[in-house]
């Protein structure tokens, strides 16, 4: 098997086992607000372990097999790195900032308005307004995903 297999599939795994899980997110946290603030307490907590110990390990591991990929002889991008690769690439640098700074955040604030109320009560104003920029940033954090995704299966201009 050649070094150009090998970064490939590990590149493709760690996408899929690193964001695959984010794409229930919405789901779940949508669930557990249902159930009350237990539920979304755990959910939220959930969430933030998988962030820490998958998601972005994950994104640093799909990032450095990408650079392996376009330093690689087989793929020619060393010599010339087409338009939409380094859109995918800046694309992917700016999704990992938000997804490190801006929805840790967010999934902090969240969480932060639920310490201390209790188990039966409603869900909190200022937690409303929280889960919204969590729900949001979720959202072009998925949709960023699945653009970049594109560009790579797609290669425009190619």
């Amino acid at each position: 098997m050649s070094a150009y297999r090998i970064e490939l599939f590990v590149h493709v795994a760690a996408v899929i086992v690193a964001l695959g899980a984010t794409f229930s997110f919405p789901l779940l946290h949508a669930a557990a607000e249902r159930q009350g603030v237990p539920a979304t307490r755990f959910v939220l907590r959930t969430m933030h372990l998988i962030e820490t110990r998958f998601v972005l390990p994950g994104a640093v591991l799909i990032f450095l097999m990408g650079l392996a990929l376009i330093f690689d002889d087989r793929t020619g991008y060393s010599d010339h790195l087409p338009a939409w690769l380094a859109v995918a690439i800046v694309w992917y640098l700016a999704a990992f900032f938000t997804a490190s700074v801006v929805q840790r955040a967010n999934v902090n604030a969240a969480l932060g308005t639920l310490e201390g109320v209790p188990d039966g009560s409603a869900l909190p104003t200022a937690y409303r307004a929280a889960a919204r920029r969590v729900q949001l940033t979720g959202a072009v954090l998925g949709l960023t995903t699945v653009g970049i995704a594109f560009l790579m299966v797609w290669k425009p201009g190619a």
